[in-house]
Protein backbone atom coordinates (compact mmCIF):
# COMPACT_ATOMS: atom_id res chain seq x y z
CA UNK A 1 0.00 0.00 0.00
CA UNK A 2 2.82 2.40 0.98
CA UNK A 3 4.63 1.63 -2.24
CA UNK A 4 1.49 2.45 -4.25
CA UNK A 5 1.05 5.78 -2.43
CA UNK A 6 4.71 6.73 -2.95
CA UNK A 7 4.52 5.73 -6.62
CA UNK A 8 1.35 7.78 -7.00
CA UNK A 9 2.95 10.80 -5.36
CA UNK A 10 6.04 10.52 -7.56
CA UNK A 11 3.83 10.30 -10.63
CA UNK A 12 1.81 13.32 -9.41
CA UNK A 13 4.93 15.44 -8.87
CA UNK A 14 6.37 14.34 -12.21
CA UNK A 15 3.19 15.32 -14.02
CA UNK A 16 2.96 18.55 -12.03
CA UNK A 17 6.53 19.44 -12.92
CA UNK A 18 5.89 18.65 -16.58
CA UNK A 19 2.73 20.76 -16.57
CA UNK A 20 4.56 23.59 -14.84
CA UNK A 21 7.16 23.61 -17.61
CA UNK A 22 4.37 24.34 -20.10
CA UNK A 23 2.63 26.99 -18.05
CA UNK A 24 4.78 30.01 -18.70
CA UNK A 25 5.50 32.02 -21.81
CA UNK A 26 9.05 32.25 -23.15
CA UNK A 27 10.14 35.85 -23.71
CA UNK A 28 13.28 36.93 -25.59
CA UNK A 29 14.64 40.34 -26.57
CA UNK A 30 17.20 41.37 -29.15
CA UNK A 31 19.50 42.81 -26.44
CA UNK A 32 19.78 43.29 -22.67
CA UNK A 33 21.12 46.87 -22.62
CA UNK A 34 19.23 49.73 -24.25
CA UNK A 35 19.44 53.50 -24.47
CA UNK A 36 16.29 55.55 -23.95
CA UNK A 37 14.74 56.42 -27.31
CA UNK A 38 15.77 53.11 -28.90
CA UNK A 39 13.48 50.34 -30.13
CA UNK A 40 13.34 47.01 -28.31
CA UNK A 41 12.59 43.90 -30.37
CA UNK A 42 10.95 40.92 -28.71
CA UNK A 43 9.87 37.36 -29.39
CA UNK A 44 7.32 35.30 -27.45
CA UNK A 45 6.65 31.55 -27.46
CA UNK A 46 3.22 30.73 -26.01
CA UNK A 47 2.22 27.53 -24.18
CA UNK A 48 0.63 24.98 -26.48
CA UNK A 49 -2.54 24.96 -24.35
CA UNK A 50 -2.88 28.76 -24.09
CA UNK A 51 -6.52 29.73 -24.62
CA UNK A 52 -6.02 33.42 -25.31
CA UNK A 53 -5.30 34.60 -28.84
CA UNK A 54 -3.79 37.89 -27.63
CA UNK A 55 -0.70 38.37 -25.46
CA UNK A 56 0.31 41.63 -23.75
CA UNK A 57 3.92 42.67 -23.18
CA UNK A 58 4.40 45.60 -20.79
CA UNK A 59 7.47 47.64 -19.88
CA UNK A 60 7.41 48.21 -16.12
CA UNK A 61 9.69 50.14 -13.78
CA UNK A 62 10.87 48.93 -10.37
CA UNK A 63 7.89 50.64 -8.70
CA UNK A 64 5.43 48.58 -10.71
CA UNK A 65 4.28 51.38 -13.00
CA UNK A 66 3.55 50.40 -16.60
CA UNK A 67 5.57 52.68 -18.88
CA UNK A 68 4.28 51.34 -22.18
CA UNK A 69 3.00 48.11 -23.62
CA UNK A 70 1.80 46.28 -26.70
CA UNK A 71 -0.75 43.63 -27.59
CA UNK A 72 0.11 40.98 -30.16
CA UNK A 73 -1.86 38.27 -31.88
CA UNK A 74 -0.63 34.74 -31.14
CA UNK A 75 -0.25 32.74 -34.36
CA UNK A 76 0.94 29.13 -34.23
CA UNK A 77 1.77 29.53 -30.51
CA UNK A 78 4.20 32.43 -31.03
CA UNK A 79 4.49 36.09 -31.91
CA UNK A 80 7.03 38.91 -32.17
CA UNK A 81 6.89 42.69 -31.86
CA UNK A 82 8.63 45.85 -30.67
CA UNK A 83 8.43 48.52 -27.98
CA UNK A 84 9.63 52.08 -28.52
CA UNK A 85 11.47 53.16 -25.38
CA UNK A 86 10.60 56.75 -24.35
CA UNK A 87 13.41 59.32 -24.41
CA UNK A 88 12.60 60.39 -20.86
CA UNK A 89 13.30 57.08 -19.12
CA UNK A 90 15.80 57.37 -16.28
CA UNK A 91 18.74 54.98 -16.06
CA UNK A 92 18.08 51.74 -14.26
CA UNK A 93 16.60 48.27 -14.29
CA UNK A 94 13.23 47.69 -15.98
CA UNK A 95 11.01 44.66 -16.38
CA UNK A 96 9.21 43.24 -19.40
CA UNK A 97 6.11 41.31 -18.37
CA UNK A 98 4.25 38.90 -20.65
CA UNK A 99 0.66 38.10 -19.72
CA UNK A 100 -2.80 37.18 -20.97
CA UNK A 101 -6.24 37.75 -19.50
CA UNK A 102 -6.64 34.16 -18.34
CA UNK A 103 -3.18 32.67 -17.70
CA UNK A 104 -2.13 33.04 -14.03
CA UNK A 105 1.57 32.64 -14.87
CA UNK A 106 3.55 35.73 -15.80
CA UNK A 107 6.91 35.64 -17.56
CA UNK A 108 9.15 38.56 -16.60
CA UNK A 109 12.49 39.54 -18.17
CA UNK A 110 14.89 42.09 -16.74
CA UNK A 111 16.60 44.65 -19.00
CA UNK A 112 18.73 47.72 -18.34
CA UNK A 113 17.95 51.11 -19.90
CA UNK A 114 20.35 54.05 -19.73
CA UNK A 115 19.11 57.58 -20.29
CA UNK A 116 20.65 58.97 -23.49
CA UNK A 117 21.22 62.40 -21.97
CA UNK A 118 22.45 61.65 -18.44
CA UNK A 119 24.01 58.22 -18.95
CA UNK A 120 24.64 55.83 -16.07
CA UNK A 121 24.52 57.07 -12.45
CA UNK A 122 27.85 58.13 -10.97
CA UNK A 123 27.59 55.40 -8.37
CA UNK A 124 28.84 51.97 -9.40
CA UNK A 125 25.82 50.35 -7.78
CA UNK A 126 22.42 49.65 -9.31
CA UNK A 127 19.40 47.45 -8.61
CA UNK A 128 18.53 44.24 -10.36
CA UNK A 129 15.97 41.51 -9.87
CA UNK A 130 16.78 38.81 -7.31
CA UNK A 131 14.08 36.34 -8.39
CA UNK A 132 15.02 32.66 -8.27
CA UNK A 133 12.17 31.16 -10.37
CA UNK A 134 14.24 31.35 -13.52
CA UNK A 135 12.86 30.22 -16.86
CA UNK A 136 15.12 27.38 -17.94
CA UNK A 137 16.31 26.49 -21.44
CA UNK A 138 18.23 23.46 -22.62
CA UNK A 139 21.30 23.68 -24.87
CA UNK A 140 20.55 22.23 -28.30
CA UNK A 141 22.61 19.68 -30.19
CA UNK A 142 22.75 21.69 -33.40
CA UNK A 143 25.84 22.80 -35.27
CA UNK A 144 26.88 26.28 -36.46
CA UNK A 145 29.25 26.18 -39.45
CA UNK A 146 31.03 29.14 -41.01
CA UNK A 147 30.81 31.70 -38.19
CA UNK A 148 34.24 33.16 -37.47
CA UNK A 149 35.41 34.35 -34.07
CA UNK A 150 36.41 37.80 -35.39
CA UNK A 151 35.10 40.11 -38.12
CA UNK A 152 36.08 43.53 -39.36
CA UNK A 153 33.52 46.33 -39.46
CA UNK A 154 31.41 46.11 -42.63
CA UNK A 155 32.45 42.46 -42.85
CA UNK A 156 30.23 39.82 -44.47
CA UNK A 157 29.30 36.63 -42.62
CA UNK A 158 27.90 33.47 -44.21
CA UNK A 159 26.98 30.55 -42.00
CA UNK A 160 24.91 27.39 -41.91
CA UNK A 161 22.80 25.98 -39.10
CA UNK A 162 22.74 22.19 -39.17
CA UNK A 163 19.89 20.55 -37.30
CA UNK A 164 20.14 16.80 -36.63
CA UNK A 165 17.13 14.75 -37.66
CA UNK A 166 16.29 13.85 -34.06
CA UNK A 167 16.05 17.52 -33.05
CA UNK A 168 14.25 18.49 -36.24
CA UNK A 169 11.50 15.94 -35.59
CA UNK A 170 10.94 17.38 -32.11
CA UNK A 171 10.73 21.09 -33.05
CA UNK A 172 7.32 22.66 -32.74
CA UNK A 173 6.66 25.54 -35.16
CA UNK A 174 9.35 28.07 -36.13
CA UNK A 175 12.81 28.98 -34.84
CA UNK A 176 13.92 32.37 -33.59
CA UNK A 177 17.39 33.49 -34.73
CA UNK A 178 19.14 36.78 -34.02
CA UNK A 179 22.58 38.39 -34.06
CA UNK A 180 22.98 41.40 -31.78
CA UNK A 181 25.50 43.25 -29.64
CA UNK A 182 25.86 42.00 -26.07
CA UNK A 183 26.49 43.97 -22.89
CA UNK A 184 29.70 42.75 -21.17
CA UNK A 185 29.34 41.75 -17.54
CA UNK A 186 25.54 41.82 -17.52
CA UNK A 187 23.46 38.64 -17.45
CA UNK A 188 19.84 39.57 -16.67
CA UNK A 189 17.34 37.11 -15.33
CA UNK A 190 14.12 35.84 -16.91
CA UNK A 191 11.71 34.39 -14.38
CA UNK A 192 8.08 33.47 -13.87
CA UNK A 193 5.58 34.49 -11.22
CA UNK A 194 2.23 33.02 -10.30
CA UNK A 195 -0.67 35.46 -9.98
CA UNK A 196 -4.18 34.92 -8.69
CA UNK A 197 -6.41 34.83 -11.77
CA UNK A 198 -9.41 37.16 -11.84
CA UNK A 199 -12.83 35.57 -11.98
CA UNK A 200 -14.95 35.49 -15.13
CA UNK A 201 -12.21 36.81 -17.39
CA UNK A 202 -13.18 37.03 -21.06
CA UNK A 203 -10.78 35.28 -23.40
CA UNK A 204 -9.25 37.57 -26.00
CA UNK A 205 -9.43 35.49 -29.15
CA UNK A 206 -9.15 37.84 -32.12
CA UNK A 207 -8.65 41.23 -30.52
CA UNK A 208 -8.10 43.25 -27.36
CA UNK A 209 -10.81 43.85 -24.78
CA UNK A 210 -11.63 47.32 -23.49
CA UNK A 211 -13.39 47.15 -20.15
CA UNK A 212 -14.43 49.30 -17.22
CA UNK A 213 -17.46 50.22 -15.16
CA UNK A 214 -19.97 53.01 -14.70
CA UNK A 215 -21.04 54.44 -11.36
CA UNK A 216 -23.56 56.91 -10.05
CA UNK A 217 -21.70 60.21 -9.51
CA UNK A 218 -23.88 61.13 -6.53
CA UNK A 219 -23.60 57.85 -4.61
CA UNK A 220 -20.38 56.41 -6.07
CA UNK A 221 -22.11 53.03 -6.41
CA UNK A 222 -22.01 50.84 -9.55
CA UNK A 223 -24.93 51.65 -11.81
CA UNK A 224 -27.21 48.91 -13.08
CA UNK A 225 -28.88 49.09 -16.51
CA UNK A 226 -26.64 51.92 -17.65
CA UNK A 227 -26.08 52.11 -21.41
CA UNK A 228 -22.47 52.34 -22.55
CA UNK A 229 -21.67 53.34 -26.12
CA UNK A 230 -18.34 52.59 -27.81
CA UNK A 231 -17.73 54.48 -31.05
CA UNK A 232 -14.90 54.13 -33.55
CA UNK A 233 -15.10 57.21 -35.79
CA UNK A 234 -14.42 56.64 -39.46
CA UNK A 235 -15.91 57.36 -42.88
CA UNK A 236 -18.13 54.38 -42.09
CA UNK A 237 -18.25 54.48 -38.27
CA UNK A 238 -18.27 51.43 -36.01
CA UNK A 239 -20.52 51.22 -32.99
CA UNK A 240 -21.05 48.87 -30.04
CA UNK A 241 -23.11 49.11 -26.88
CA UNK A 242 -23.36 47.39 -23.51
CA UNK A 243 -26.05 47.35 -20.82
CA UNK A 244 -24.51 47.07 -17.37
CA UNK A 245 -25.49 44.59 -14.66
CA UNK A 246 -25.40 44.83 -10.88
CA UNK A 247 -21.65 45.51 -10.81
CA UNK A 248 -21.83 48.31 -13.39
CA UNK A 249 -19.18 46.50 -15.45
CA UNK A 250 -18.90 46.67 -19.24
CA UNK A 251 -16.54 45.21 -21.85
CA UNK A 252 -16.03 45.51 -25.57
CA UNK A 253 -14.01 43.07 -27.67
CA UNK A 254 -12.33 44.82 -30.60
CA UNK A 255 -11.65 41.98 -32.99
CA UNK A 256 -9.01 42.38 -35.69
CA UNK A 257 -8.23 46.05 -35.14
CA UNK A 258 -4.57 46.92 -35.68
CA UNK A 259 -2.33 49.86 -34.80
CA UNK A 260 -3.82 52.82 -32.95
CA UNK A 261 -7.49 53.72 -33.33
CA UNK A 262 -9.62 56.59 -31.98
CA UNK A 263 -12.23 55.37 -29.51
CA UNK A 264 -15.01 57.21 -27.68
CA UNK A 265 -16.69 55.59 -24.66
CA UNK A 266 -19.75 57.19 -23.08
CA UNK A 267 -22.29 56.01 -20.52
CA UNK A 268 -25.68 57.34 -19.53
CA UNK A 269 -28.86 56.54 -17.64
CA UNK A 270 -31.60 55.68 -20.19
CA UNK A 271 -34.15 57.23 -17.84
CA UNK A 272 -32.04 60.41 -17.65
CA UNK A 273 -32.43 60.58 -13.86
CA UNK A 274 -28.81 59.99 -12.81
CA UNK A 275 -25.47 61.41 -13.89
CA UNK A 276 -22.89 58.69 -14.44
CA UNK A 277 -19.11 58.43 -14.45
CA UNK A 278 -17.26 56.10 -16.80
CA UNK A 279 -14.07 54.49 -15.46
CA UNK A 280 -11.77 52.37 -17.64
CA UNK A 281 -9.87 49.49 -16.06
CA UNK A 282 -6.11 49.98 -15.85
CA UNK A 283 -3.83 47.31 -17.25
CA UNK A 284 -2.33 45.34 -14.40
CA UNK A 285 0.44 43.10 -15.68
CA UNK A 286 2.26 42.54 -12.37
CA UNK A 287 -0.85 41.38 -10.57
CA UNK A 288 1.39 39.09 -8.52
CA UNK A 289 3.25 42.05 -6.98
CA UNK A 290 6.65 43.62 -7.56
CA UNK A 291 9.58 41.17 -7.34
CA UNK A 292 12.47 41.70 -4.94
CA UNK A 293 15.58 43.59 -6.06
CA UNK A 294 19.20 43.43 -4.96
CA UNK A 295 22.29 45.61 -5.42
CA UNK A 296 24.37 45.00 -8.52
CA UNK A 297 27.84 46.41 -9.24
CA UNK A 298 28.24 48.17 -12.58
CA UNK A 299 31.46 46.98 -14.19
CA UNK A 300 33.84 49.33 -16.07
CA UNK A 301 33.20 47.31 -19.27
CA UNK A 302 29.45 47.76 -18.92
CA UNK A 303 29.89 51.50 -18.32
CA UNK A 304 32.09 51.89 -21.42
CA UNK A 305 29.67 49.88 -23.55
CA UNK A 306 26.81 52.10 -22.37
CA UNK A 307 28.63 55.32 -23.23
CA UNK A 308 29.49 53.96 -26.69
CA UNK A 309 25.85 53.05 -27.22
CA UNK A 310 24.72 56.54 -26.22
CA UNK A 311 27.04 58.02 -28.88
CA UNK A 312 25.64 55.59 -31.46
CA UNK A 313 22.04 56.53 -30.60
CA UNK A 314 22.88 60.24 -30.90
CA UNK A 315 24.38 59.78 -34.36
CA UNK A 316 21.49 57.52 -35.43
CA UNK A 317 19.04 60.30 -34.65
CA UNK A 318 21.19 62.87 -36.48
CA UNK A 319 21.31 60.70 -39.60
CA UNK A 320 17.67 59.57 -39.15
CA UNK A 321 18.51 55.86 -39.34
CA UNK A 322 15.30 53.81 -39.61
CA UNK A 323 15.75 50.45 -37.92
CA UNK A 324 12.35 48.94 -38.71
CA UNK A 325 9.78 48.86 -41.48
CA UNK A 326 6.20 48.52 -40.26
CA UNK A 327 4.08 46.19 -42.36
CA UNK A 328 0.85 47.60 -43.85
CA UNK A 329 -1.94 47.41 -41.30
CA UNK A 330 -4.47 44.71 -42.25
CA UNK A 331 -7.69 46.36 -43.34
CA UNK A 332 -10.86 45.36 -41.58
CA UNK A 333 -13.59 44.45 -44.03
CA UNK A 334 -15.75 47.54 -44.07
CA UNK A 335 -19.50 47.37 -44.29
CA UNK A 336 -21.28 48.78 -47.31
CA UNK A 337 -23.25 51.10 -45.05
CA UNK A 338 -23.07 52.33 -41.42
CA UNK A 339 -24.50 50.49 -38.42
CA UNK A 340 -27.69 52.58 -38.58
CA UNK A 341 -28.51 51.23 -42.03
CA UNK A 342 -28.98 52.75 -45.47
CA UNK A 343 -29.92 56.42 -45.07
CA UNK A 344 -33.17 57.72 -46.51
CA UNK A 345 -31.34 60.70 -47.98
CA UNK A 346 -27.85 62.15 -48.19
CA UNK A 347 -27.36 65.92 -48.42
CA UNK A 348 -24.18 67.85 -49.29
CA UNK A 349 -24.68 71.39 -47.92
CA UNK A 350 -21.73 72.71 -49.93
CA UNK A 351 -23.72 72.27 -53.17
CA UNK A 352 -26.08 75.01 -52.06
CA UNK A 353 -25.87 78.59 -50.91
CA UNK A 354 -23.70 79.01 -47.82
CA UNK A 355 -25.66 78.79 -44.56
CA UNK A 356 -24.17 79.97 -41.24
CA UNK A 357 -25.50 77.40 -38.73
CA UNK A 358 -27.35 74.15 -38.36
CA UNK A 359 -30.69 75.81 -37.69
CA UNK A 360 -30.58 77.38 -41.16
CA UNK A 361 -29.29 74.16 -42.73
CA UNK A 362 -32.18 72.14 -41.25
CA UNK A 363 -34.77 74.70 -42.42
CA UNK A 364 -33.45 75.09 -45.95
CA UNK A 365 -31.88 71.74 -46.81
CA UNK A 366 -33.28 69.03 -44.53
CA UNK A 367 -36.99 68.50 -45.09
CA UNK A 368 -38.35 66.36 -42.29
CA UNK A 369 -35.64 67.43 -39.80
CA UNK A 370 -36.63 70.02 -37.22
CA UNK A 371 -33.85 71.73 -35.30
CA UNK A 372 -35.18 74.50 -33.10
CA UNK A 373 -34.27 76.34 -29.92
CA UNK A 374 -36.94 77.05 -27.31
CA UNK A 375 -35.82 79.27 -24.45
CA UNK A 376 -32.28 78.74 -25.76
CA UNK A 377 -32.61 74.96 -25.33
CA UNK A 378 -32.16 73.22 -28.72
CA UNK A 379 -34.32 70.29 -29.79
CA UNK A 380 -34.08 67.87 -32.73
CA UNK A 381 -36.87 65.81 -34.28
CA UNK A 382 -37.18 63.66 -37.40
CA UNK A 383 -40.37 63.28 -39.45
CA UNK A 384 -41.78 59.75 -39.77
CA UNK A 385 -43.69 59.09 -43.01
CA UNK A 386 -45.33 56.06 -41.35
CA UNK A 387 -46.72 58.22 -38.53
CA UNK A 388 -47.37 61.26 -40.75
CA UNK A 389 -45.80 63.22 -37.90
CA UNK A 390 -42.54 63.92 -36.13
CA UNK A 391 -41.21 61.40 -33.62
CA UNK A 392 -41.65 62.67 -30.05
CA UNK A 393 -38.22 61.30 -29.06
CA UNK A 394 -34.89 62.77 -30.15
CA UNK A 395 -33.23 60.80 -32.98
CA UNK A 396 -29.79 59.28 -32.84
CA UNK A 397 -27.47 62.19 -33.59
CA UNK A 398 -23.96 61.38 -34.80
CA UNK A 399 -21.05 63.75 -35.41
CA UNK A 400 -18.35 61.99 -37.43
CA UNK A 401 -19.66 58.70 -36.11
CA UNK A 402 -19.77 59.75 -32.42
CA UNK A 403 -23.23 59.72 -30.73
CA UNK A 404 -24.05 63.23 -29.48
CA UNK A 405 -26.58 63.95 -26.74
CA UNK A 406 -25.78 67.64 -26.26
CA UNK A 407 -27.31 69.45 -29.25
CA UNK A 408 -25.27 72.56 -28.57
CA UNK A 409 -22.30 70.77 -30.15
CA UNK A 410 -23.80 71.08 -33.65
CA UNK A 411 -25.77 74.34 -33.48
CA UNK A 412 -22.92 76.50 -34.86
CA UNK A 413 -21.92 74.15 -37.69
CA UNK A 414 -22.29 75.88 -41.07
CA UNK A 415 -22.19 74.68 -44.66
CA UNK A 416 -18.41 75.10 -45.00
CA UNK A 417 -17.75 72.74 -42.10
CA UNK A 418 -20.05 69.90 -43.21
CA UNK A 419 -19.18 67.38 -45.90
CA UNK A 420 -22.49 65.51 -45.86
CA UNK A 421 -25.56 64.79 -43.75
CA UNK A 422 -27.27 61.39 -43.74
CA UNK A 423 -30.88 61.17 -42.52
CA UNK A 424 -33.00 58.12 -41.69
CA UNK A 425 -36.72 58.93 -41.41
CA UNK A 426 -37.83 55.58 -40.02
CA UNK A 427 -37.43 53.92 -36.65
CA UNK A 428 -34.17 51.96 -36.55
CA UNK A 429 -33.32 48.99 -34.31
CA UNK A 430 -29.83 47.99 -33.19
CA UNK A 431 -29.97 45.03 -30.81
CA UNK A 432 -32.02 46.21 -27.81
CA UNK A 433 -31.68 49.86 -28.82
CA UNK A 434 -34.36 51.81 -30.65
CA UNK A 435 -33.50 54.98 -32.58
CA UNK A 436 -36.31 57.31 -33.54
CA UNK A 437 -34.70 58.34 -36.79
CA UNK A 438 -31.06 59.15 -37.41
CA UNK A 439 -29.21 62.35 -38.26
CA UNK A 440 -25.53 61.67 -39.04
CA UNK A 441 -23.29 64.68 -39.72
CA UNK A 442 -19.87 64.19 -41.31
CA UNK A 443 -17.59 67.23 -41.19
CA UNK A 444 -15.15 68.34 -43.91
CA UNK A 445 -12.21 68.04 -41.52
CA UNK A 446 -13.11 65.58 -38.75
CA UNK A 447 -12.12 67.12 -35.44
CA UNK A 448 -12.92 65.00 -32.39
CA UNK A 449 -12.17 67.98 -30.15
CA UNK A 450 -15.67 69.23 -30.93
CA UNK A 451 -16.86 66.50 -28.58
CA UNK A 452 -15.72 67.49 -25.09
CA UNK A 453 -14.60 64.92 -22.52
CA UNK A 454 -16.60 64.71 -19.30
CA UNK A 455 -17.30 62.30 -16.45
CA UNK A 456 -19.54 60.23 -18.72
CA UNK A 457 -17.49 60.52 -21.95
CA UNK A 458 -13.89 59.40 -22.50
CA UNK A 459 -11.85 59.83 -25.67
CA UNK A 460 -8.67 57.89 -26.26
CA UNK A 461 -6.31 56.70 -28.96
CA UNK A 462 -6.29 53.01 -28.20
CA UNK A 463 -3.35 50.75 -29.01
CA UNK A 464 -4.90 47.56 -30.28
CA UNK A 465 -3.04 44.72 -32.03
CA UNK A 466 0.45 45.82 -33.03
CA UNK A 467 1.21 45.31 -36.74
CA UNK A 468 4.22 43.26 -37.79
CA UNK A 469 7.63 44.76 -38.53
CA UNK A 470 10.77 43.74 -40.40
CA UNK A 471 14.35 44.71 -39.61
CA UNK A 472 15.84 47.03 -42.21
CA UNK A 473 18.97 45.61 -43.85
CA UNK A 474 21.20 48.14 -45.66
CA UNK A 475 21.73 47.29 -49.29
CA UNK A 476 24.64 49.25 -50.72
CA UNK A 477 25.92 51.90 -48.33
CA UNK A 478 28.17 54.71 -49.40
CA UNK A 479 31.41 55.06 -47.48
CA UNK A 480 30.37 58.41 -46.02
CA UNK A 481 27.23 56.89 -44.44
CA UNK A 482 27.51 55.50 -40.93
CA UNK A 483 26.13 52.05 -40.20
CA UNK A 484 25.07 52.10 -36.55
CA UNK A 485 23.13 48.85 -36.32
CA UNK A 486 23.40 46.90 -33.08
CA UNK A 487 21.08 44.16 -34.35
CA UNK A 488 22.66 42.53 -37.38
CA UNK A 489 20.15 39.73 -37.93
CA UNK A 490 16.55 39.31 -36.75
CA UNK A 491 14.64 36.25 -37.92
CA UNK A 492 11.79 35.80 -35.40
CA UNK A 493 9.97 33.09 -37.39
CA UNK A 494 12.38 30.93 -39.30
CA UNK A 495 11.18 27.65 -40.77
CA UNK A 496 13.22 24.76 -39.30
CA UNK A 497 15.14 22.74 -41.87
CA UNK A 498 18.08 20.36 -41.76
CA UNK A 499 20.40 23.02 -43.22
CA UNK A 500 19.62 26.72 -42.84
CA UNK A 501 21.84 29.22 -44.63
CA UNK A 502 22.15 32.68 -43.08
CA UNK A 503 24.13 35.77 -43.97
CA UNK A 504 24.57 39.23 -42.48
CA UNK A 505 26.92 42.19 -42.60
CA UNK A 506 28.58 43.73 -39.57
CA UNK A 507 28.12 47.44 -38.87
CA UNK A 508 30.48 50.21 -37.75
CA UNK A 509 29.83 49.35 -34.08
CA UNK A 510 32.76 47.49 -32.58
CA UNK A 511 32.31 45.06 -29.73
CA UNK A 512 31.07 41.57 -28.88
CA UNK A 513 28.08 40.07 -30.66
CA UNK A 514 26.06 36.94 -30.09
CA UNK A 515 24.35 34.63 -32.56
CA UNK A 516 21.56 32.86 -30.71
CA UNK A 517 18.95 30.35 -31.79
CA UNK A 518 15.84 29.61 -29.74
CA UNK A 519 13.21 27.00 -30.42
CA UNK A 520 10.45 25.06 -28.76
CA UNK A 521 9.90 21.31 -28.77
CA UNK A 522 6.65 19.39 -28.82
CA UNK A 523 6.89 18.59 -25.10
CA UNK A 524 6.75 22.34 -24.28
CA UNK A 525 10.42 22.86 -23.37
CA UNK A 526 12.63 25.43 -25.07
CA UNK A 527 16.18 25.05 -26.32
CA UNK A 528 18.97 27.37 -27.42
CA UNK A 529 22.32 27.46 -29.16
CA UNK A 530 24.62 30.47 -29.07
CA UNK A 531 28.01 31.59 -30.29
CA UNK A 532 29.85 34.83 -29.52
CA UNK A 533 32.15 36.67 -31.94
CA UNK A 534 33.94 39.99 -32.00
CA UNK A 535 33.79 42.93 -34.41
CA UNK A 536 36.88 45.17 -34.39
Amino acid sequence: MKRRIITGLLLFFALTGKAQEREYFNLFTDRDLYISGETLLLKVFAPSDEQSGIVSVDLINTNGKIISGISKKIIDHQTDGFIDLPDSLSSGCYLLCTSTKTNPTLTVKEIYISNQFSGLPESNFALRSSETNSVAEKPAALQIDGLDTTYKTRGKANLTLRLPSELLSQINENLFVSVAEIAPGYNPNTFYRIAKPKKNQIIEKEGVILEGFVKDIKTGEPFKNGIVFLSIPDTIPRFKYYITGEDGHFNFQLDNYFGKIPVVVQGFDPDEKRLLKVVLNNRDSLKSGIPAFETWTISPEFRKSTMDNIDAVTFSKIFNCQELTIAPIPVNKTDDYPFYGVPTEVIDPQLFIELPNFTEISRELLPGVKFRAYNRIPSLQVFSPALHNFFNDQPLLLLDGIPIRDLNVIKDLGSKEIDRIEVCHSKRFYGNLVFYGVVAIYTSKPDYNRVAESDDLIKLNLNVIQPNVTLNVPLEQRLNEMDLRKVLLWKPSLKPEQNINLDFETSDIRGNYKLIIHGKTKDGSTFYKEQIFEVN
